[in-house]
């Protein structure tokens, strides 16, 4: 591009590099300027590289991430125009801090170290601008506070056969201005007699674009998932992957989000599963949408946006009952349920909320699973455990069957604590009882579950509020019900009357809790630090008041329910919960 001509282009901008210069400086500064193009995903500069060009964003986004203690790519924050890059390497005349890539097709300007060096002596004013944006990215560094993901633009591919590509982005369209504004727009092809600058100046005028992609390869396609912050991956249940859509396979970017979208009938009653070969896409979660079903449709747009409600429930024994009162008090005063996560209970009652059971149908399962047929009862000698826990894996089977997570209506995870790594070790795929039982198994209680990953038992060890699983998958705000924070064995009256007599001869304390009691304490208490760390994550937790309630409370299910209930409604009545509520 000539000199004239990016001098015509620039005087669309106006950059903030310049903004204070008067009119001869501006002109002989822009003079000295170049233009390139970044596509997206290709890498501007590493971390170590040599610094010798200053750069100003134009147009697109760029990531800037940082290598971590242990070689991973930390992501430190998100560029917009119009702001500079590459400044603080250029000031100290060290290498380059961090690596910087286009996470979008982006357009740049760029400024030799002579004529960088030039400008900051000749006009201080620009060494105050870079000054103060120094410093705000040195807080932003060293607060290590994740780089919040906020997608303007999305792009829709089709992956298998049977796509009615056009029909489903016209509704994602219209849905999509009603929940966002009428500053949303729609564009299928690339503009006759444009050029990659059309495109920018599209986006410029408007505040979301939607790039559609008629086929799953092709030229056009690319550009729409190079320009995109989110991607959506359209697929029918049971269809293979398309042998253009193989390229996506390879289509990992750890900036730019990826979903696979399952169409499903307009009648289903249950997700059809994904074909196998779907698998090799990597994405981020699988979402079911059911044809011309708007809740669908809606919770699909807020999951895509950054503005789904995330539930997480925590576990606590009897006091989990609370979930479900808390559950029916949400759905009573219309705050949407669009993702769900749990641990121990909290995880069992998150999966029925995933499959989408009715809430009557709900209380019904739950009581008979737990309270008219107990299923923690088949006692066996403790050579692994108390015990045996076959009734409670025929109960997991026979109420969740060979349902995989990622065939549930919402997406799903729950947590088990990982004996063999001493980590903790989140379910997001797979068979949905299995990771339930190993979510329950309490230690010494129930048997654990051992899978190739190592053994696994109650989650509750090492995260039973697990709110910082959910705000990292950065979909929006975090709602926790926390049920096991209120202390236990405040009274001994029960405790005494548990076998006195052998008490005495053994020499035990008459007024300590029973082996029971322990194990189920033990397992759902975690760490203050872990749970500070779990609720700072979350946009709200609530407590309902529990502490009457012993964790083998079963008895107390109608109770338990009703506190769940009314606690949560008060919250919601007082307008603790606005932040979750539709717009």
């Amino acid at each position: 591009m000539s000199t004239t001509s990016l001098l015509e282009e620039l005087s669309e901008f106006d950059l903030p590099l310049w903004a204070g210069l008067d009119p001869a400086a501006r002109l002989e500064l822009q003079s000295k300027l170049q233009r390139i193009v970044l596509p997206g995903g290709e890498v501007l500069f590493r971390e170590g590289d040599p610094a010798d060009v200053l750069y100003m964003l134009v147009s697109g986004a760029l990531g800037v991430s940082v290598q971590g203690d242990h070689g991973e790519q930390r992501r430190i924050a998100r560029i917009a125009p119009s702001e500079t890059i590459g400044e603080m390497a250029l000031i100290s005349n060290a290498p380059r801090s961090a690596t910087v890539t286009a996470l979008r097709d982006s357009v740049l300007l760029t400024l030799a170290r002579a004529d960088f060096e030039s400008l900051i002596e000749r006009w201080p004013s620009v060494m105050l601008y870079l000054s103060k944006l120094l410093a705000d990215r040195l807080r932003a560094a060293t607060r290590f506070t994740p780089v919040a993901f906020t997608p303007t633009t999305f792009a829709i591919v089709p992956v298998t056969q049977g796509v009615m590509v056009s029909d489903f982005a016209q509704a994602f369209l219209a849905e999509m201005r009603r929940s966002h504004g009428a500053g949303v727009d729609l564009i299928d092809a690339m503009p006759h007699q444009e050029d990659e600058n059309g495109l920018y100046r599209f986006e410029a005028s408007r505040e979301r674009v939607i790039y559609v992609a008629p086929e799953p390869s092709g030229a056009w396609t690319e550009r729409c998932i190079r320009h995109a912050d989110h991607v959506v991956l359209l697929a029918r249940p049971g269809e293979p992957l398309t042998c253009e859509a193989e390229a996506l396979t390879n289509a990992v970017s750890s900036w730019r989000r990826h979903d696979l979208v399952l169409l499903q009938k307009q009648d289903a009653r249950r997700p059809a599963p994904a074909h196998p070969s779907l698998q090799r896409l990597p994405v981020n979660q699988h979402l079911q949408v059911r044809e011309k079903n708007l809740p669908d449709l809606q919770r699909l747009i807020r999951t895509s946006s950054g503005r789904a409600v995330g539930l997480v429930l925590a576990g606590g024994g009897a006091r989990g009952f609370a979930h479900l009162g808390a559950i029916r008090a949400l759905h009573e005063h219309g705050i949407p349920i669009d993702l769900v996560g749990g641990t121990s209970i909290g995880a069992v009652i998150a999966a029925i909320c995933a499959i989408q059971i009715g809430l009557d149908e709900a209380r019904d399962l739950m009581m008979e699973a737990f309270v008219r047929s107990p299923p923690l009862n088949d006692y066996t000698l403790p050579l692994i455990a108390l015990i045996r826990g076959l009734k409670v894996d025929a109960r997991l089977i026979e109420h969740f069957g060979e349902r995989n997570i990622e065939d549930l209506w919402l997406p799903f995870f729950c947590i088990s604590s990982n004996l063999t790594t001493g980590t903790t070790h989140v379910h997001r795929q797979g068979t949905l009882w299995r990771a339930l039982r190993a979510s329950l198994a309490i230690p010494g209680l129930l048997p654990p579950v051992v899978e190739p990953e190592g053994v696994l038992v109650d989650g509750a060890m090492m995260n039973n509020l697990p709110a910082d699983v959910m705000a990292d998958l950065q979909r929006g705000p975090v709602l926790g019900i926390d049920v096991a924070r209120d202390v236990a064995f405040t009274s001994s009256g029960d405790e005494e009357k548990k076998a006195p007599l052998l008490r005495r001869i053994l020499g035990l304390p008459t007024n300590a809790p029973d082996i029971v009691n322990l194990l189920y304490r033990s397992a759902t208490i975690s760490s203050d630090a872990q749970t500070l760390k779990a609720r700072a994550h979350a946009t709200l937790v609530i407590h309902p008041p529990l502490a009457d309630v012993p964790l083998r409370g079963w008895e107390q299910f109608e109770k338990v329910v009703d506190i769940g209930y009314r606690h949560t409604r008060e919250r919601i009545e007082a307008g603790a919960l606005d932040p979750f509520r539709l717009p």
